[in-house]
């Protein structure tokens, strides 16, 4: 790779500065046709062409350091490893969630279904023989996709993997390894495609199609660099690149066309793609496009949500969301006739594949084979149904009965009863996107802070009450809350709501608030902390005491996304600098480890006797001994790096990601 040196001179050698100095003497000459007019609009002539000159020479330059860029880019090969791959002991125990597949292939005589719970290996009969889990065989990253294919480096077929932020796995039924780019934007793949030469194509989200031939890792061709790809279909010399905003990319023989909204398309997102013969169905949300020997022909069965697409030259299956299977004639002798459901019976399809001369459908949550030519579709694999409702954890808590109530980031909440193992789910129109579950075993109540409403329910889980703006509340959207007093505070995106058996009264940034939009909240006697989007405000008796903002020494960055008490002091996690701690006299104070360059989740902060603990966008769990003064980070034995929530109870601290839940006894924490 490129260093950064020999990279920006790349650069600068293409901006083109020849253009610049054309642009100074041209502006010289009309200098001096200028003074043969009156000085009053030779001065205004001046400004004018100077500006002009300004603007076009910028305008060149930023259009040729783009391109520049592009290019020195695709020719860059990047850094990478390959890592084999060996299961991690952990005392981590997962806590069941829902499976939900997102693909599937047949290898070696076996079913695979892949998904964010991990990689499920059947045998020919339907009989499970492994599951492999997130952050204990495999990376701590859901899984997307799958092929399988001879790579370059490899002897024998091996099942190929994309994931979603850790590159390529590659298993050849014995053992998995690992292509591990260093770039970061380069190991979120969202699509493989193996080549009969052993080389294997990868679409990425920011780094476009990259291709790996055994021995290095490298932009496959310029026009291609900085694509959001989505799917990738054809050959080396006739390739088919799906994205997720420019429609789709059509490669042959070097030359790259795009056919966006503007050349037919029927939306500039596309989901899928299908190839048979000169024929290339490109399916998108909206319907699907249709191509013949390069050539854009029509869109079939618009506003159809073609998430996957299958074809054989006679009949063209598409799967979306609620639709089920249709079935489309490519050559209908009239459009009335266009399509047909095949089934209904399934929904929110994943993928559709054949193996042999039989065809295959991936759902969320089950797998389906055609019975025959005229058949039915048949289940003949199902997903195991998770104690919890969802994988996307965004809160957790204990109440006074011992129950763990589990929030979601889309989905409600559950009451988690952890000896039985059985789980009571709570959704509606308020109860959805939840922020904070903030128990209260005096008043025998438990206040869920949501993006609808703050929601009151009692121990049972029988909904009490709904407060939102209309209430007093400065806003419907609530984004955490805290004791205080014989009631709480709320934050709000439009400051602070305190709320109690007097009413609701708020304090805002007219009030001396460092800032309206309020993440996070704690408090501790009188004393409030309200850390916002643009700093920290301390609060004595309702009134600001101190504002902090990264003007004070020790606070890096504004956003701070979350606060937890330990004895006098506040630990505040930040939205970019890691976390510091806030002493009773007003200084800040860092930490060796967990003062840094990472994002602090929301709310994602717990203290308790022995451990404070913080989860981070994509990093792990940071964890502080507060005997030894030390900082640890974990992230083996976790299903996912983005930990979101945290909770304690009965000797364990559960731990909420965007992939699941575990627990660990927390005498085994460092």
């Amino acid at each position: 790779m490129s260093n950064t040196a020999e990279t920006k001179a790349k650069i600068l050698s293409k901006l083109g500065l020849q253009d610049t100095l054309r642009c100074i003497v041209s502006f010289s000459a009309k200098m001096k046709i200028l003074s043969r007019f009156k000085w009053r609009y030779a001065i205004a002539a001046v400004v004018l062409v100077a500006l002009g000159s300004a603007g076009l020479v910028f305008w060149r330059a930023q259009r040729a350091l783009r391109t520049a860029t592009a290019e020195v880019h695709s020719q860059e090969t990047l850094r990478f490893s390959i890592r084999n791959l060996t299961p991690v002991s952990s005392s981590f125990e997962w806590i069941n969630a829902p499976e939900a597949f997102t693909g599937a292939t047949v290898f070696k005589g076996e079913f695979y279904l892949c998904g964010a719970s991990g990689l499920f290996r059947y045998d020919s009969q339907g009989t499970q023989l492994k599951h492999y889990r997130p952050g204990q065989d495999l990376p701590s990253t859901p899984l997307l996709r799958m092929s399988t294919g001879v790579l370059k480096d490899a002897k024998e077929p091996e099942l190929l993997i994309a994931t979603l932020s850790e590159g390529v796995l590659a298993f050849n039924g014995t053992a998995f390894r690992q292509l591990f780019p260093a770039d970061a934007d380069a190991r979120s793949i969202t699509s493989l495609l193996p080549l009969s030469s052993g080389q294997l194509l990868i679409g990425t989200r920011k780094r476009g199609v990259l291709a790996y031939d055994g021995h290095s890792l490298q932009s496959f061709h310029p026009a291609l660099a900085g694509l959001h790809v989505t799917e990738l279909a054809g050959s080396e010399s006739d390739l088919w690149v799906g994205t997720q905003d420019q429609g789709v990319v059509h490669l042959q023989a070097g030359r790259a066309e795009t056919f966006a909204e503007a050349q037919g398309m029927p939306d500039a997102q596309v989901f899928s793609i299908a190839l048979v013969n000169d024929k290339v169905y490109a399916g998108t949300a909206v319907g699907i496009a249709e191509f013949d020997g390069g050539r854009f022909v029509r869109v079939l069965a618009p506003g159809a949500f073609a998430r996957t697409l299958y074809t054989n030259g006679i009949t063209l299956l598409s799967g979306g969301s609620g639709d089920g299977i249709l079935e489309i004639d490519p050559q209908p002798k009239r459009m009335q006739g266009l399509l047909h459901p095949a089934t209904r019976s399934m929904s929110d399809v994943q993928q559709i594949f054949a193996e042999g001369s039989t065809l295959y459908v991936v759902t969320r949550k089950a797998l389906y084979q055609k019975e025959g030519q005229r058949g039915g579709w048949r289940r003949v694999l199902t997903s195991a149904d998770g104690t919890l409702a969802d994988r996307n954890i965004s809160a957790l808590a204990f109440d006074g009965a011992d129950q763990l109530w589990v929030g979601y980031f889309d989905r409600g909440l559950d009451l988690f009863e952890p000896s039985l193992r059985n789980a009571i789910h709570i959704e509606d129109d308020n109860v959805f996107c939840v922020n904070r579950i903030l128990p209260n075993a005096a008043a025998g109540t438990v206040a869920v802070a949501t993006a609808n409403g703050l929601v009151m329910f009692d121990h049972s889980g029988q909904k009490r009450q709904v407060l939102g703006r209309a209430d007093g509340l400065l806003a419907d959207h609530v984004t955490d809350a805290a004791l205080y007093g014989s009631g709480m505070v709320l934050a709000t995106p439009a400051g602070l709501t305190f709320l109690d058996s007097a009413g609701p009264r708020s304090l805002y940034a007219f009030h001396g608030l460092v800032n309206n939009h309020v993440y996070s909240v704690g408090a501790a006697g009188k004393e409030v902390v309200a850390g916002t989007l643009g700093g920290i405000s301390v609060l004595e008796n309702e009134n600001v005491a101190a504002n902090y903002t990264v003007a004070t020494r020790g606070l890096t960055h504004n956003w701070i996304s979350a606060i937890a008490r330990t004895g006098d002091d506040w630990i505040v996690g930040t939205y970019g600098g890691g976390i510091v701690r806030l002493l009773a006299n007003g200084r800040f104070e860092p930490f060796d480890v967990a003062t840094g360059k990472f994002e602090v989740y929301p709310n994602a902060m717990l203290a308790t006797e022995q451990h404070v603990l913080a989860g981070t966008l994509n990093k792990g769990l940071y964890i502080y001994n507060r005997g030894t003064n030390h900082w640890s980070v974990i992230t083996d034995g976790l299903p996912s790096r983005t930990v979101t929530a945290l909770a304690a109870g009965k000797g364990f601290i559960y731990v909420g990601t965007d992939n699941g839940l575990v627990r660990i006894p927390e005498q085994n924490l460092p």
